[in-house]
Parts: C-alpha cells; sequence; structure tokens
C-alpha cells in the first residue's frame, strides 16, 4: 500500500494534490459502507448527508460550521466523485510547479469555504433557490477554483483531447465549467452559486497571489523538478563580503593570486602574529606556500 501510494505521489507532482484525491476516494468510500450499513439496520436514506454536506438552511449550516469543510470531501455518487478527480487531477498537474504544496492546499479549500459561503448566502436571501432539505456537497467549487487557476496562469497552454487535437487550456477550462454549471450538479441555483464562488476565487488567487512579473510567459511547458530545484539553490555571487575566518572563501570571491594572497596573510603575522591566523588561514598558507615552491 505505501508503494502505491508513493507511486501515485509521483505522478501527481506533489503529496498534496495525492492526498486531496486520496482523502476524497476515502471519504465516499467510508459514506458508501456506512450508509450501507445503515440500510442493512433499517434506516433508510443517505443519513450521513445532514452531518457532512451544507444544509440549504442558513440557520442549519451555522449550527454546523464544520460541514464548509466536510462537504469538498463528499460525494453522493460514483460518477460525481469520478468528473471531480479527474478534473482536479488534470488541471492540479497542469498547474504544477506554479501552485503546489501547501499553495494548491490554499486554493483548493479557499475555493470550497468560498462555494460553502455564497451558498449559504444566496440560499438566504432567496429562498427558492433551494429546496429544503437540499444539501450542498462534492468537490465541484474547490475543483473549479484549480481550473479557473490554471486557465489564467498558462491560458495558451496546448493539451491534447481524444479526437480533437490540441486546444488551449483556457477554451478546455471554459467548457469544463460549462459542464459543471448546466450538467453535473448545477440545476439549481443554489448549487450555481457555489460553482460561482469556486470560480471568483480561482480567479482572484491567480490574479493576486500568482501575479507575474512583465513579460514573463505563461504558455511554455511546465519544467520538470529536477530544472525548478536546480534554478532555485544556484547560488549567487556576492559583493563586498568578506570574512577573515573563512581565508578559502574569501580567495576564491576575490579572484586573488596565489602571490598575492600569499602577502596579505604574512602582513598579517608581521602585525598580530602567527597566533592571530585561524585554522582556515593557516592550511591555506601551507598550500599557498606550497604551490609557489613547486612553479
Amino acid at each position: 500500500m505505501a508503494a502505491f501510494i508513493d507511486r501515485f505521489r509521483r505522478a501527481c507532482g506533489s503529496s498534496q494534490l495525492a492526498w486531496l484525491i486520496i482523502a476524497n476516494v476515502a471519504v465516499f468510500l467510508l459514506v458508501w459502507a456506512v450508509t450501507l450499513s445503515g440500510n442493512h439496520a433499517g434506516i433508510g436514506g443517505n443519513f450521513t448527508l445532514p452531518w457532512l454536506c451544507v444544509p440549504s438552511d442558513a440557520a442549519t449550516a451555522v449550527r454546523r460550521p464544520w460541514t464548509a469543510v466536510t462537504y469538498m470531501l463528499t460525494h453522493y455518487d460514483f460518477l460525481h466523485l469520478l468528473f471531480n478527480m479527474l478534473w482536479l487531477y488534470m488541471f492540479g498537474l497542469l498547474l504544477y510547479p506554479a501552485v503546489s504544496g501547501k499553495r494548491l492546499l490554499l486554493l483548493f479549500g479557499g475555493g470550497g469555504l468560498a462555494g460553502s459561503l455564497l451558498y449559504v448566502a444566496v440560499t438566504a436571501l432567496w429562498p427558492g433557490s433551494s429546496s429544503a432539505g437540499q444539501y450542498l456537497c462534492g468537490a465541484s467549487a474547490a475543483v473549479l477554483a484549480v481550473m479557473t487557476c490554471a486557465a489564467l496562469v498558462y491560458p495558451d497552454r496546448r493539451i491534447n483531447l481524444l479526437l480533437i487535437g490540441p486546444v488551449k487550456l483556457k477554451w478546455v477550462t471554459l467548457c469544463c465549467i460549462v459542464l459543471t454549471f448546466f450538467g453535473i450538479g448545477g440545476g439549481s441555483p443554489g448549487a450555481g452559486s457555489a460553482h460561482v464562488g469556486g470560480v471568483v476565487f480561482g480567479a482572484a488567487y491567480a490574479l493576486i497571489a500568482l501575479r507575474r512579473p512583465s513579460g514573463a510567459s505563461t504558455s511554455g511547458a511546465t519544467p520538470s523538478p529536477s530544472r525548478v530545484e536546480r534554478k532555485a539553490f544556484v547560488p549567487r555571487p556576492r559583493k563586498n563580503v568578506r570574512r577573515d575566518g573563512d581565508a578559502v572563501a574569501e580567495a576564491a570571491a576575490f579572484r586573488l593570486s596565489d602571490s598575492t594572497r600569499l602577502d596579505q596573510l604574512l602582513d598579517k603575522i608581521r602585525l598580530s602574529g602567527y597566533a592571530s591566523l585561524t585554522t582556515g588561514e593557516r592550511n591555506e598558507l601551507n598550500e599557498l606556500s606550497q604551490r609557489l615552491r613547486e612553479r
């Protein structure tokens, strides 16, 4: 099991994306098992929804604040889960490494919270937008935030679609958003308002938190993790840095010749004595003397 999770994590590009998908699948299986057991015990329907999903009644939603988080991981059927996780994997992978790790969790969670807040607000102000006893469940708002962010960060990146060919990411995202609003779970205005919340949060995150410098390209291919790491950790030369305790680094930084550096060390000995030399300077003095004798 651990080996499978490790391979899946590498396929997702980040541990956070892998664990988001695993958490959604695990909660779906757990809810299915509990509901099936309850049905066999004589409890009809899916009795877990009131405790895991955001209720359409604002007063009840306020009394159950945890549902603003748990609803993102709760899906009412397998197809609902399948489409959300496929889109989360696809767009989360496309966003790597611009949005990964904690940033991806913030984007996913923020989109979901924005969707739940807007859903409760709309149902409170417009009672007819959702029927009594209806609940908001699923990761659609959170996934829409990820999709919208990807479309704004890499709008002209082309992806190959089966039987269609290369299509720009912005058009693929637009089609997915339309399908989500009018197809899967988007029938009621209340659910639609939650989707709007996810889209708005994803757009705001891309435009504010991921603001790119002017002239930066967003249409190129995503660099591999190894290339990103090499760029991130290449040390830059520092100017006007002087450390008496690290003579070797000082000599390399200022590119002193052997004879000039030897003169500096001898001057220090004449002024302060041999004991004033650090261990690094003493080793350097021996190395410089040896090299000069060999020339």
